[in-house]
This record gives structure tokens, C-alpha cells and sequence, in this order.
């Protein structure tokens, strides 16, 4: 490791414990506000989850499919952020959209985010947020 590259590593680790650096929105548990902005989607049933659509309550369309490249099985679960911007916009409420693969789709409006943790789908035509 070169004088640079360990002085950079230190430098960046005494910023962080210091509360220099901004936790990733990823590993964030709140955002600037004290809210928390982000759900887990829980499938509890037998239909792979292929696509998750979430935007605030402003912003018409859906926009990308927030899951990419990723699938939630059957009685598994995934942590899902809004996007930087939807979160640097302060938003609690969003609209969310759930695509199964037999290409069911459950929507959801107004969810807030700042209030709720999970977004169950006992089948694929019912998801409850709670």
C-alpha cells in the first residue's frame, strides 16, 4: 500500500467516525429529517416477485423497475430505498407497484414510507402495507 493510498484509507476512516461523510442511503436506517425512507417487500407466496415500481405521490409514471436485476422468491424478502432524488425530495408518501411472474400486478398508493416498514403480498392480487 503506497504512502497515498494509506493516508487517503486513514483520512476517510477518521472522516466517517468523525460524521464527516454521509452513512450510503443503502445502509441508512434515516434520512437528514429523522424519517425513515425505505420497505421491505415480502412475498408470502408462491409466485416469484420479477419487477417493483415505487415513486412518490407527485410524480406520474412509474419509472425504472426498482428490483434491476433481482427477483424475490417465495418466502423471501427485499430491502428497497427510494431513488436519491425521491429521498433528497423529502417525500413520505409513495405509490408502489408489484409485478408477479404470472404477470399479476398488485398496486399500492400512499404508502408512507416514514411509517411503515413491509409491504407483505400474502397473494398475488393483495399486498398490505404495514
Amino acid at each position: 500500500m503506497t504512502f497515498k493510498t494509506l493516508f487517503g484509507a486513514t483520512a476517510a476512516a477518521v472522516a466517517l467516525s468523525a460524521g464527516l461523510l454521509a452513512t450510503p442511503p443503502a445502509l441508512a436506517q434515516t434520512d437528514r429529517d429523522g424519517q425513515q425512507r425505505w420497505i421491505n417487500i415480502v412475498n408470502r407466496t408462491g409466485v416469484t416477485i420479477r419487477e417493483f415500481y415505487m415513486t412518490d405521490v407527485d410524480t406520474r409514471g412509474w419509472g425504472d423497475d426498482r428490483l434491476g436485476q433481482n427477483v424475490i422468491e417465495p418466502r423471501d424478502s427485499l430491502r428497497v430505498v427510494p431513488t436519491p432524488r425521491q429521498r433528497q425530495r423529502g417525500y413520505c408518501q409513495f405509490d408502489m407497484k408489484v409485478v408477479f411472474a404470472n404477470e399479476r400486478t398488485v398496486e399500492r398508493r400512499g404508502v408512507n414510507l416514514c411509517s411503515t416498514s413491509n409491504l407483505v403480498c400474502g397473494s398475488t392480487s393483495s399486498c398490505s402495507a404495514n
